[in-house]
């Protein structure tokens, strides 16, 4: 009877977290609750991220909101994917760039599909380059934009499509700048110590097995009748924020 109660409360905790986020809009791809993008700035951002989804299938959206009310600014954001379904539910191709104005922090979560092309450092160096500068100053329909044009050239760049030129968006960032990935240096030395000592090395190590945090992107974008909704995508974590 115990176990059912906790799993109960689990369950109850993690409904309060999935609901405390707001439904998406039916522009889908810009949702601007905090009220702080302009309206070029928002025409803009719909206009891409239609027309990346009709080239690549990926959903990259843009959402500003007051405050997190408190929650992690990745956890909230995080959620937030995984509520609304963004990307495709069999390719996991979804991205969300999140402000939380009054909190002065930004995050960007991405999904399953794309976290080869945008991982972490990746992630991070966008944000330093394209969003926070402007931030800083309360420019936040330059520095959101910016970001979703940096975010959108490296999509096109992972699915080798080219470009849009009327939308004037910047080179994607070269490949060979990224940072080494720690965890798989230690794996790959793991690998060669018990490659070289004939697997005597291997019962030193006891692994309690890693189980990634995704969830099933069973939920759809929170519009009904025209516009754009979620694919059903599903995110694991990978991402990154930054306070301005």
């Amino acid at each position: 009877m115990r176990k059912i109660a906790v799993f109960a409360l689990v369950v109850m905790l993690f409904s309060i977290s999935c609901f405390a986020q707001p439904a998406a809009t039916s522009e889908f791809f810009v949702n601007d609750f905090a009220d702080v993008l302009n309206e070029e700035t928002e025409n803009q951002i719909l206009a891409i991220g239609a027309q990346l989804q009709k080239d690549t299938t990926a959903q990259l959206v843009a959402v500003t909101v007051d405050t997190t009310d408190g929650q992690e600014i990745n956890e909230y954001t995080l959620n937030l994917g995984r509520k609304w379904g963004v990307g495709q539910e069999d390719k996991n191709n979804g991205v969300v760039l999140l402000v939380a104005v009054e909190d002065r922090e930004i995050s960007i979560q991405v999904g399953y599909g794309l976290e080869g092309r945008l991982n972490d450092s990746k992630v991070g160096r966008i944000l330093d380059n394209y969003a926070v500068p402007y931030l800083k100053d309360n420019n936040f329909s330059e520095g959101l934009e910016n970001a979703y044009k940096a975010l959108t050239s490296e999509i096109y760049a992972e699915y080798d499509i080219e470009m849009p030129e009327n939308f004037d968006l910047p080179e994607a960032l070269p490949e060979e700048d990224e940072d080494i990935d720690i965890l798989s240096v230690i794996i790959f030395i793991i690998v060669l110590l018990v490659i070289f000592s004939g697997g005597r090395f291997l019962p030193f190590f006891h692994f309690g097995g890693f189980h990634g945090g995704g969830f099933g992107g069973g939920f759809r974008g929170g519009s009904s009748g025209g516009g754009f909704r979620g694919g059903g995508g599903s995110f694991g974590g990978g991402g990154a924020s930054r306070g301005f």
